[in-house]
């Protein structure tokens, strides 16, 4: 049976001789419970999105590698190996498929990429958090809907978490390519 009563079971506050704030921080945080106020802490980026703030000194430049097939252009990329490319026996058959591949849509538009732009640009300036998810390497056999509403759902359930906590906009960015 519960019974009812006015008086508490805490002791009550007996105010300190010191009565600074730092002496305040000290006490239990059930006698100070009733003093807290919420209040909103902005989040500072740790390095300076402004150059200007924190210049970076350069003793001595670093010396320039000179490219070896002499001047660069647009389609110089093209006469230089990608050793991480596998090699593709069929020329044909590989023109065909990246001929395919070109008429499909873009997968970003424009415009999405300039508002991410902007979106990282707050980030940096600490007026928005970065969150950013994902697995490190896809497999194909993790490639199925469950798996991507999951990533989905838990990307937009931690950046309400920390929209609610952190009182900013929270950029989300996700490293799968099928998101």
């Amino acid at each position: 049976m519960a019974l009812a009563s006015n008086t508490s079971l805490l002791p009550r506050h007996q105010p300190l001789p010191c009565s600074s704030d730092a002496a305040q921080a000290y006490l239990p945080s059930l006698v100070r419970a009733g003093r807290r106020r919420a209040f909103a802490r902005p989040i500072s980026a740790v390095h300076a999105a402004e150059p200007a703030k924190n210049p970076i000194k350069i003793k001595e430049p670093a010396p320039i590698a000179e490219a070896k097939s002499g001047k660069w252009s647009v389609e110089s990329w093209k006469a230089k190996k990608a050793l991480q490319q596998p090699e593709y026996p069929d020329k044909a058959e590989l023109d065909s498929v990246l001929r395919t591949i070109e008429n499909f849509p873009p997968i970003v538009f424009a415009g999405e990429a300039r508002h991410l732009e902007e979106r990282l640009a707050d980030a940096a300036l600490g007026k928005a958090f970065l969150l950013q998810g994902g697995d490190c390497a896809e497999s194909f056999k993790e490639f199925n809907a469950n798996n991507i509403r999951d990533t989905f759902r838990i990307l937009l359930q931690m950046g309400a978490v920390l929209m609610f906590g952190g009182q900013m906009p929270v950029v989300k960015v996700t490293s799968r390519s099928y998101l």
